[in-house]
């Protein structure tokens, strides 16, 4: 364990994104809050099986959509019995949006210090196909509001979400966002579609079928890494690819190292051809 996991609500509160739908194909299709004396009681039970613990993080999908006093209470009393130093969750763009900038520093004075964004692309045709329910504009509003309260920003993309034919138009507007916002990490993960023919199937499967989504090539995946290192400025950002699906595993801060990532993504590209799609055959899909 690196972390205390704790759950402040089961599932996610949206449910909606074509690409996504894992909590009820995990079998957790049903939303729900959970009560502070719930929350409390799991607390006390993490910090007597891990005494010395100095990082916790608040789940599921959005926590914060449990409401603002259940959140604030629940990491209140955390730092009151334990030695926590960090605090990180998971949470949707659009229920900081709603939370509005006052509330957003009172997660601050309660000791959240990194929030954990699915920005998934930049692109708002990409985000309205998959169902997102968050805009471009609407990120770049919480990622402001976020960095005046002084909580780090977290951004996850994910590769192939815009399929072969949108594949620049993903990154090209992925990039724009990143950019503009300088977030302190982005995480990159591979679209996967899961469960093909199963009644616990990846949504966008019904898509990849009627041929209205092709999906992106091992190949494209790794190209589309390229591209957007291409197109990010030196930020002092933290650029990750630090997944067991993603085909290709670069990291660094893109001030100092972003010439050495786009060389080793030059490297692995030519490579004999065989070689590498023997090498995607053995990454394959998971998660």
């Amino acid at each position: 364990w690196r972390s205390l996991l704790v759950r402040i609500t089961r599932g996610c509160n949206w449910n909606r994104c074509r690409f996504c739908g894992i909590y009820p194909a995990m079998g957790q299709p049903d939303f729900s809050c959970r009560t502070l004396a719930e929350i409390r009681h799991d607390i006390d039970l993490l910090i007597r099986l891990h005494p010395g613990a100095k990082t916790a993080f608040f789940g599921d999908a959005d926590p914060l959509a449990a409401g603002m006093d259940i959140f604030v209470g629940a990491a209140h009393y955390l730092r009151e019995v334990s030695e926590i130093q960090r605090l990180t969750c998971y949470a949707r763009a659009s229920t900081l949006h709603k939370l509005g900038p006052e509330n957003i520093r009172l997660l601050a004075d309660a000791g959240l210090n990194r929030v954990h964004l699915g920005l998934e692309s930049g692109d708002p045709e990409i985000l309205q196909f998959h169902r997102k329910g968050q805009s471009p504009e609407m990120v770049v509003t919480v990622a402001r509001r976020l960095k005046e309260a002084g909580i780090e920003i977290s951004y996850y993309v994910l590769l192939g979400l815009g399929g072969r034919d949108k594949s620049k138009q993903h990154m090209a507007g992925t990039a724009r966002i990143i950019n503009e916002t300088e977030p302190e990490f982005v995480r990159l993960r591979r679209l996967w579609l899961y469960g093909e023919g199963s009644a616990g199937e990846c949504p966008l499967m019904q898509q990849v079928r009627d041929g209205s989504f092709i999906e992106q090539t091992p190949e494209g995946t790794v190209l589309e890494v390229k591209l957007l290192l291409e197109l990010l400025e030196p930020l002092d950002t933290f650029f990750a690819c630090d997944h067991a699906n993603n085909y290709i595993n670069v990291s660094g801060l893109l001030r100092e190292d972003r010439k050495d990532m786009l060389r080793e993504i030059d490297d692995f590209l030519t490579l004999p051809e065989e070689q590498r799609q023997a090498h995607y055959a053995r990454i394959g899909s998971r998660i």
